[in-house]
């Protein structure tokens, strides 16, 4: 709990920092996370047995946030899902060269979920960013879920008895994910006024950011658990790697982004 504790007065305020300035403060910050995220996704496949092209998986997660970033400021977003196509031909096209006389579907199948998995979704920080001056949406999404990953941690090893997923993640607890969830609820309806996000869509997104998030994180703990391993990495003291923080919001931060902008914006 002691390095758990440090690890997170050392890192919050930076990447607070990082998103309330955005621009180019903000790019570098998505980057680094997605960067590491990707690289600890692909040393878990290799521990595995794949050989993943991780430099086309690298090379396309950068292409992805830099063409995310850029197509906001040259109103190209509507390109962004067409650069979908052309990365997944480009890692089809990397089986050519990865010389494996078998598995090569395989190894280029997990090349392809590592690109899109990290590097297509993290692109959506930077949409959900550019939806406010100052990042109020994504502040609003990440007190929403480090207040559930808070409560869930704490109140399931205080309290947790009856297993979420045994064969994915043992120590996640049904009592853990509904104290999670009912605090997600609490955090979005205190932080709604900070985002101006009317009451009723802030109790939905609640909702949505409780279940999906808690969902997002069970992926990573499918991931680790195919892969044999506790954590992604040992980089964050405490908290295992980089992918291990950022699980929660993979699949959540699209989510948001959309419900703002077909139902809050529309």
């Amino acid at each position: 709990m002691i390095l758990r504790s440090l690890t997170i007065l050392i890192l919050v305020p930076v990447v607070a920092a990082c998103t309330y300035l955005g621009g180019l403060a903000f790019l570098a910050l998505v980057l680094a996370l997605a960067l590491f995220s990707v690289n600890e996704f692909y040393s878990m496949m290799m521990r595995r047995g794949y050989k993943p092209a991780y430099w086309v998986g690298n090379a396309i997660t950068i292409f992805f946030i830099v063409f995310a970033y850029y197509s906001l400021k040259l109103n190209w977003e509507p390109a962004h899902s067409a650069i979908l196509t052309l990365a997944a031909t480009a890692a089809l096209f990397s089986g050519i060269f990865l010389k494996r006389k078998k598995d090569t579907i395989m190894d280029v199948m997990v090349t392809l979920f590592g690109m899109v998995y990290i590097g297509w979704f993290f692109s959506y920080f930077l949409f959900l960013r550019n939806l406010t001056d100052h990042g109020a949406y994504l502040f609003f999404l990440m007190f929403s879920i480090w207040a559930m990953d808070i409560m869930a941690y704490l109140f399931g090893k205080a309290f947790g008895r009856h297993k979420l997923a045994l064969s994915i993640s043992p120590k996640k607890t049904w009592e853990g994910a509904i104290a999670g969830f009912l605090t997600c609820l609490i955090a979005a309806s205190i932080f709604s006024g900070m985002a101006s996000i009317p009451m009723v869509d802030a109790l939905i997104l609640g909702v949505l950011i409780g279940i999906v998030a808690q969902f997002s994180d069970l992926v990573e703990s499918l991931i680790k658990r195919d892969a044999g391993v506790k954590d992604s990495s040992a980089l964050l003291p405490g908290h295992g790697g980089v992918l291990d923080r950022m699980d929660s919001f993979i699949l959540t931060v699209p989510i948001m982004y959309y419900y703002i902008v077909w139902i809050i914006l529309r």
